[in-house]
């Protein structure tokens, strides 16, 4: 008797949020799966081909190399983006001096749009007119000088450090979070044993912080794999795909190509990608429980 009076409560509060969820994310992907079973014609007419979308991915080198790029963003992004993060906001948290200063610092990129951000560095990568190449120059560092977007091997680290630089301030925002509700007794008792500051952090703060770094790398890999505004404005999916990720292909082969089955299907695996690894994150980092 006392589940059901706490599911009559507790159900009338959940409920715009299961309408939300429905209209916005259920309707869409069945209706996305739906246009993937089916071929568009140039005059709009639909003919339904099962699983032929499907198949066709499977032989598609574009689809491949855009994949692939994906995944690699998305490693070379979380290489970029937790460490100086994590090192960011625990330092934050030590109340330095001028402190505000830093946060401010760290938090302005994130309220600039895209649009700006990417216009912004695409002229500082530029070889010959940014401030880049001619800086490295100048400090006698000139061997490291490259045609940053240009360049293939470049290409796609560069766009994804500008992706991480605009981004960074929120997730040092939720990472000072995590750290400001962590228990001050239990790291004053680590102090008075002895233990550095750095022996703290690693052996006591990410530890007890476990869940919230879970949170953030499942948060990152679905930013990440919806990656399209920087690449669009910055490279376009160049050079020679390079940068083209699965959002920027599909982007083409239905506007461009006017190919809507198609785009539809490789949403729908991106999708079913997406859950999978999220699945496989929180099931490998999963921890027992802190109560703190």
């Amino acid at each position: 008797m006392l589940r059901k009076a706490q599911r009559r409560i507790i159900v009338p509060f959940l409920l715009p949020a299961f309408v939300l969820l429905a209209l916005f994310f259920l309707y869409p992907l069945a209706r996305t799966v739906d246009l993937s079973l089916n071929e568009f014609s140039r005059t709009g007419s639909m003919t339904f081909v099962g699983t032929d979308q499907y198949e066709r991915l499977v032989g598609d080198p574009d689809f491949m190399n855009a994949l692939k790029n994906t995944f690699l963003l998305t490693i070379i992004g979380a290489l970029m983006l937790f460490p100086p993060a994590v090192t960011i906001a625990w330092a934050l948290s030590h109340r330095l001096r001028g402190e505000r200063f830093f946060r401010f610092f760290v938090f302005a990129p994130v309220v600039l749009s895209v649009a700006v951000v990417s216009i912004m560095w695409k002229f500082l990568y530029h070889p010959t007119l940014g401030l880049i190449n001619p800086a490295l120059k100048e400090v006698g560092l000139g061997a490291l000088a490259k045609t940053w977007l240009g360049d293939p091997a470049t290409a796609l680290a560069a766009v994804t450090f500008v992706s991480v630089w605009h981004g960074i301030g929120i997730w040092v925002v939720l990472l000072c979070a995590g750290f400001e509700r962590l228990p001050s007794d239990v790291l004053e008792a680590a102090r008075i044993d002895g233990a550095g500051e750095v022996r703290i952090l690693f052996s006591i703060m990410l530890p007890m912080l476990a869940d919230l770094l879970r949170m953030l790398l499942v948060l990152w890999v679905v930013q990440s794999f919806q990656a399209f505004a920087f690449i669009y404005i910055m490279t376009g999916g160049g050079p020679f795909g390079s940068t083209d990720t699965v959002g920027t292909l599909m982007y083409r082969v239905a506007f461009d190509q006017a190919d809507f089955g198609y785009a539809a299907a490789m949403g729908a695996v991106l999708v079913v990608l997406m859950l999978v690894i999220a699945k496989i994150l929180n099931k490998v980092m999963k921890r027992d429980e802190l109560q703190y």
